[in-house]
C-alpha cells in the first residue's frame, strides 16, 4: 500500500532483555506474528519513515531506541535469534537505530498514555506494533506521533561543535519542549517572525518570546521582542554573543526603553549550558522511573 502522508510507529518488544531482542542489536531486524492486525499495520509501514522501539530496560519501560526504517520484506525461513519460534515472525522489518540503549534518555510509559496512547494506560504491556499516520488503517494520528519525536529528540539531541542561528534556536525550542511547553519557531506577527515562543495553551498567546542574535541587525531583533511584547504581552528575552551584550543593552535602554526593564539578555552560552543541565536531569528522572 502507498504511503502519501508521514507515517511512524512504535514497537513494543516487552524486554530488552529478552533473547529475541538480539536480532536488533545485531542486524537492525524485527518480525511480527502473521495475524491480520499485523499484517494490515505492516503494510502500512513505509521505507523512510522514523520507528520507536519501546520495552522494560533497568526496570523502568519506555521508548528507549529511534530508528529509521530501511526495508519491509515477508519472509518465512528460520531466524537464527528467534530461538522460541524460528519461524513465526515472517512480517520483517529492517531498521537503522540511532544511538545506543544504554545512553538512551526515554520516553516513559506513563508519558505515553498521557498523549492518549491508550495501550500504554493498562497495567500489563504486550508484543504489538503501533502505527500513526493520517490514513485509514492508522492505529493514531501523525500530530500523537510528533510529540514523540519531539520530546524524545529534545532528551537526547547530541550538541553540535559549533552553534550558529538555527542550532540555537532548536536549543531553545527544545528547552520549551522538556519544559513541558508548547514550544514553536518561526512564528509569524504582523510583518515579522519572532525565532521561537513558548505557550501554555495551545490557542494561547506566547508568554514568552525569544529572538537569537549572532549577527546582523540588532535593532531589527529588538523590534521584533517590543512587537510582540506590545501585541501579545509576552516577556521578552534576546539571546546573543557575549560581545553583543552590553551593545544590545545600549541600544534597548535607548530607542526601547519602554521594554527595557522586563527585557532579558542571555548570553548563548548560557543557554546552551541550561540544555545540557535539562538533559541530565531528565535522564535521571527516567532512571529512576517515578516521575
Amino acid at each position: 500500500m502507498e504511503q502519501k502522508t508521514f507515517c511512524g510507529a512504535i514497537v513494543n518488544v516487552l524486554d530488552f532483555s529478552h533473547p529475541h531482542v538480539r536480532s536488533l542489536f545485531e542486524e537492525g531486524l524485527w518480525g511480527f506474528p502473521n495475524k491480520h492486525v499485523n499484517r494490515l499495520r505492516w503494510s502500512l509501514l513505509s521505507e523512510g519513515c522514523i520507528i520507536f522501539f519501546y520495552g522494560n530496560y533497568n526496570n523502568n519501560k519506555g521508548i528507549y531506541l529511534k530508528s529509521i526504517l530501511k526495508k519491509k520484506f515477508e519472509n518465512h525461513n528460520p531466524v537464527k535469534y528467534w530461538i522460541k519460534n524460528p519461524v513465526g515472525y515472517p512480517l520483517q522489518i529492517k531498521v537503522e537505530i540511532d544511538g545506543k540503549l544504554e545512553d538512551s534518555s526515554p520516553v516513559l510509559k506513563g508519558e505515553l498514555a498521557g498523549f492518549g496512547i491508550k495501550i500504554f494506560k493498562v497495567p500489563v504491556d504486550r508484543w504489538s506494533l503501533i502505527v500513526f499516520g493520517d490514513f485509514e488503517g492508522a492505529t493514531y494520528p501523525y500530530i500523537v506521533f510528533n510529540k514523540v519525536i519531539e520530546l524524545f529528540d529534545a532528551r537526547n539531541k547530541k550538541l553540535p561543535q559549533s552553534f550558529d542561528h538555527d542550532t540555537i534556536k532548536e536549543i531553545i525550542y527544545n528547552i520549551g519542549i522538556l519544559q513541558g511547553k508548547i514550544s514553536e519557531k518561526e512564528v509569524n506577527i504582523d510583518n515579522y517572525r519572532i525565532d521561537v515562543v513558548w505557550k501554555r495553551i495551545a490557542k494561547g498567546n506566547p508568554y514568552i518570546v525569544f529572538e537569537v542574535h549572532i549577527h546582523g541587525n540588532l535593532e531589527e531583533a529588538l523590534t521584533k521582542l517590543k512587537h510582540a511584547r506590545d501585541l501579545w504581552n509576552s516577556k521578552p528575552v534576546l539571546v546573543t554573543t557575549k560581545e553583543m551584550i552590553n551593545k544590545a543593552k545600549e541600544i534597548a535602554s535607548g530607542a526601547f526603553h519602554e521594554m527595557y526593564d522586563e527585557l532579558k539578555i542571555v548570553p548563548l552560552d548560557d543557554i546552551i549550558e541550561l540544555y545540557k543541565k535539562k538533559q541530565e536531569y531528565k535522564t535521571i528522572e527516567s532512571k529512576l522511573g517515578f516521575f
